[in-house]
């Protein structure tokens, strides 16, 4: 048993985190987040510090179709009742990624890793260079990765692997939150899925199953 494996630390803190956006696409001239949701953990295990923070961007914020269509939780009622200063907002953030170990996100070397960039980019504050500093897993790229036979090489760079599983156009290969937590056997409330909170809930859930299938 190789007890330096992520599976066996009770002490690590792993920030789990999860954007809903007005759009599809990366750029932040056309794409803002409205919801930031994070979880930390301790050892896999929730801290009981979650944070589910609307941002409200004024009349900078301009959903595009395919991504209202699916902000199930969002209405302009409650983001002026509860929505804060994207400044406020980064603090948090900011708060958050300098206190954990390390990042956890489904498709987030995918697409939040740039998103985070692009909040930075968009509030003039200069960028931590996140992939240098905290370790990164995906549990989009492990999943595919996993189901698809695509081992890791114990000793090579992890976050190298995971793009490189990114990268590769597999046939069939369905790697969503909802079919990677149907593929273990974790329930599920569908009328739920692209709240950023309730999707990270999912996603603490199936870490806990991922990584004991890759030896990182």
């Amino acid at each position: 048993m190789e007890e330096n494996l992520i599976r066996f630390n009770k002490k690590i803190k792993l920030l789990f985190i999860d954007f809903e956006t007005a759009n599809l696409c990366l750029n932040y001239r056309f794409n803002l987040p409205w919801q930031m949701a994070m979880i930390n953990t301790v050892g896999g295990e929730k801290s009981g510090n979650d944070h589910n923070v609307l941002i409200n961007w004024g009349s900078d914020f301009k959903f595009s179709k395919g991504a209202e269509a699916m902000a199930h939780s969002y209405s302009e009622e409650r983001m002026n009742k509860e929505g804060i200063k994207p400044i406020e907002a980064l603090k948090i953030l900011s708060e958050n990624l300098n206190n954990c170990d390390g990042i956890v996100g489904h498709n987030i070397l995918g697409f939040d890793i740039y998103l985070i960039k692009c909040i930075y980019n968009k509030l003039g504050r200069p960028y931590p260079d996140i992939l240098s500093k905290k370790p990164v897993f995906d549990t989009f790229a492990m999943a595919k990765g996993y189901f698809n036979n695509i081992p890791y090489q114990k000793g090579d760079d992890f976050v190298f692997y995971q793009y490189k599983v990114l990268n590769q156009i597999i046939k069939g290969s369905k790697n969503s939150l909802s079919k990677v937590a149907s593929n273990f056997n974790i329930e599920y409330d569908e009328s739920r899925l692209h709240d950023g909170l309730y999707d990270l809930e999912l996603n603490v859930q199936i870490w806990n199953k991922l990584k004991y299938q890759v030896d990182i």
